[in-house]
């Protein structure tokens, strides 16, 4: 056939078809790319997303997780507004599960809802190796390196929002990945189109996707410019990046519809609307309300050294050698795309690395920060994993047998991931957040109101109450959100009827009206509910001194009016002890001190101190010699049945010793002082005074074996302590 003569049809999966006319001129309508290419690639993501949330459903919390899980899941229960940014499309997700999945506790879908969409992330990051490398093998390896380090493996077993933040992460840049290889006008303004729709989605969820979606956006713009787009075009991708905002229509729709019983601000008013939005109380891309800054460089350490620790070395190595390799072995479309995947990693790093805030990240705060690094982590396995992907893919050019070499090699390096954090990632007998919560709340009299601030308690609470429907006669109430004009309009009504307010939460003695302090709080609901607060009182609290007091109930401390003069060896047989065969304890070994489950051990473990601690106080102001003994007896009795129970946990194996002396030696030293006190009360008596001196001379020296190898303080009662057992007849001393 003369050519230019005739029609010639050649369609290719993600290309353009091209119809040749007889004039010359092109045709070109775009076939949209598929999923995937061909059943082989099918299969493989079949296999990596049932291995991933056959893995994650396993694992994943049966019960309630800790942090803000417990608030997600209570907003979600009633199509609230969680805290901000909001993450409406997490939490319309959420919603649907919650109230249409036919079975499990509310927190068990929310976990569930996680773990799959964790499983989906793995796809979206094995789709995005395969193509970019055409190795399935790399796409396994990288997919299974990253779905099963620690940090990832865990929020994707919670009902979290990062589990779906690093869904979103894959997904770009799966869809870079396409518009590279979209062909023609067509085909870049349909990939363009789908991209705004996912990077708009994104921004409903976590706000540090922009950091992914800026660099995407504008490198978009410039191919779309060089195509020739025209106004129209322009306002239609426009128009798609809007529809994926569309779920935060969720936060409107929830203050004027929905009555939730628990939701932050009222976006009725556009100004609410927007402050949520933007983090203005944080910093939008700040982690803590805090002027404590960070620096690029310790961030950059910090993330270092979490990624050596969770992907090892070798994947940063593998990230440079994908860099040198697309630009010097890859094809142009492998250059553009890795320049773009290096490009979105390196502004997510330099932007969020200099304003996320938190200076030398310990315990707590150091799993705050290390789950804002996920996304990059999910862009660093992906180059890595393509890296490596060109590798096996020269390998197999050579030698095609060398495919199942790696193949066996991939699957093999992903069951040591699994293999290595299995230990770690493993909740599926974790009930401590639940027994938490359960245990404060049995023990609370009816309508109580139970003050409660901050993420770890405050959202058990409200799990509980809303998500499980359980003890909804108590009043949580956030001091967070009393101090908010929202709280007063909007879930005042709902939650408190019958409290009084008198104005709006203001902490300090000098508040005056509109504004109220504690001690005016309890001025007008003391008389009316028993009162219990699960939070330190604010620092500038200052009201209640003389007129109130907290005294020690379990893990919480009930409200008592001074003049009521109430007997504190009465107020401790009502006193809620803590069972750890009913309510175990975390274990120490195990839960490391940036974990919510070691935050929880350490409240745990402080309700054996404070009654003691409280008790101590007392006794020291009393001048009663026969009261003085009462209360210091009391305080020893106390001490030893929790000494006894915390030792009959270590010889059961429940807890090294190891892991929990940290804890349970402060109250050896205090039981070994309470004794020496008792002690000097007694000693004319040859009996007491032998039971108490041997008490003495059997809890110091475990105290001392432990202090030996730790830095603590050296204070005077080191020095008396090393007196005392010095000394073999205590008689001779002379003890204040």
């Amino acid at each position: 056939m003369a050519k230019g003569k005739g029609k010639v049809n050649k369609t290719i999966r993600g290309a353009v078809k091209r119809e040749v006319k007889l004039d010359g001129e092109e045709d070109l309508t775009y076939q949209p790319q598929t999923l995937f290419i061909d059943d082989q690639e099918k299969l493989f993501a079949l296999m990596v997303f049932i291995t991933s949330a056959s893995i994650y459903i396993y694992t994943m919390y049966p019960g309630l997780p800790g942090g803000d899980s417990g608030e997600l899941m209570a907003t979600a229960k009633d199509f609230g507004v969680s805290h901000p940014p909001g993450y409406p499309l997490f939490t319309t997700m959420a919603a649907i599960i919650i109230n249409f999945f036919p079975f499990g506790t509310t927190a068990w879908k929310v976990n569930l809802l996680s773990a799959t969409i964790g499983a989906a992330t793995n796809v979206m990051i094995y789709l995005t190796v395969k193509r970019f490398s055409t190795s399935d093998s790399a796409g396994v390896l990288a997919c299974g390196w990253c779905g099963f380090s620690r940090v990832f493996w865990m929020w994707s077993i919670q009902g979290e929002v990062f589990s779906l933040s690093n869904f979103f992460a894959a997904l770009i840049m799966y869809s870079v990945w396409r518009f590279t290889n979209a062909e023609g006008r067509s085909g870049k303004i349909y990939e363009a189109e789908l991209g705004a729709l996912i990077c708009g989605l994104a921004l409903t969820n976590q706000h540090t996707s922009v950091l992914f979606i800026a660099p995407t956006g504008l490198w978009v713009l410039f191919n779309l410019y060089k195509v020739q787009i025209d106004t129209y075009g322009l306002f239609k991708v426009g128009l798609w990046g809007l529809a994926g905002l569309t779920p935060y229509l969720q936060l409107p729709i929830s203050s004027m519809f929905f009555r939730a019983r628990v939701s932050w601000g009222d976006h009725r008013l556009f100004s609410d609307f927007k402050k949520h939005l933007l983090r203005e109380d944080f910093g939008t891309f700040r982690l803590v309300s805090s002027a404590e800054q960070s620096t690029l460089l310790d961030n950059f350490m910090v993330y270092f050294n979490d990624s050596y620790r969770e992907l090892t070395i070798a994947v940063w190595i593998l990230f440079i050698v994908a860099v040198v390799m697309a630009a010097v072995k890859g094809t142009s479309k492998q250059r553009e795309a890795m320049f773009m995947y290096v490009t979105m990693f390196s502004v997510y790093f330099l932007v969020f690395g200099s304003l996320a805030n938190i200076k030398d990240p310990k315990g707590i705060f150091h799993g705050v920060l290390e789950r804002f690094w996920l996304q990059p982590s999910v862009a660093l396995c992906i180059m890595s994993g393509s890296g490596l992907g060109m590798i096996f893919s020269l390998g197999v050019a050579r030698a095609s047998a060398l495919k199942y070499l790696f193949l066996s090699l991939a699957i093999g390096s992903v069951a040591y991931q699994v293999q290595r954090n299995y230990y770690d990632c493993n909740e599926n007998d974790n009930f401590h957040f639940w027994h938490y919560s359960r245990h404060i709340l049995n023990h609370l009299p009816k309508r109580s109101i139970l003050l409660s601030s901050g993420d770890f308690s405050t959202n058990t609470f409200r799990y509980h109450t809303i998500g499980e429907e359980y003890r909804t006669d108590v009043m949580v109430m956030d001091m967070q959100f009393m101090q908010a004009y929202w709280f007063y309009i909007c879930l005042m009504p709902v939650n408190f009827p019958d409290v009084s307010f008198p104005g709006m939460y203001k902490a300090g003695k000098n508040s005056v009206y509109p504004y109220y302090n504690l001690k005016k709080f309890l001025d007008e609901n003391f008389d009316r509910f028993p009162i219990v607060m699960c939070t330190a009182v604010p620092p500038a609290e200052d009201s209640i001194a003389g007129f109130y007091e907290e005294w020690p109930f379990g893990i919480c401390k009930k409200i008592v009016r001074v003049s009521d003069g109430n007997d504190p060896l009465e107020h401790l047989k009502t006193m809620p002890k803590i069972n750890l065969d009913t309510m175990p304890l975390p274990d120490p070994d195990r839960y490391e001190t940036q974990t919510w489950e070691h935050t929880m051990m350490v409240s745990m473990l402080e309700t054996f101190v404070k009654p003691t601690t409280w008790l101590w106080n007392i006794a020291n102001g009393l001048s009663d010699r026969d009261k003085k003994v009462e209360y210091y007896t009391k305080c020893l009795e106390m001490l030893l049945e929790n000494i006894a129970q915390l030792d009959r946990k270590i010889n059961e194996g429940a807890f090294s010793m190891e892991g929990l002396m940290p804890y349970v030696a402060p109250l050896h030293k205090q039981a070994g002082h309470v004794s020496l006190i008792l002690y000097t009360f007694v000693r004319e008596d040859p009996e007491k005074g032998a039971h108490y001196e041997g008490l003495v001379r059997h809890h110091w020296p475990i105290f001392l074996e432990w202090q030996r190898d730790t830095v603590v303080p050296q204070d005077n009662l080191h020095n008396t302590i090393k007196t005392v057992l010095a000394t073999k007849d205590l008689s001779s001393l002379t003890l204040a």
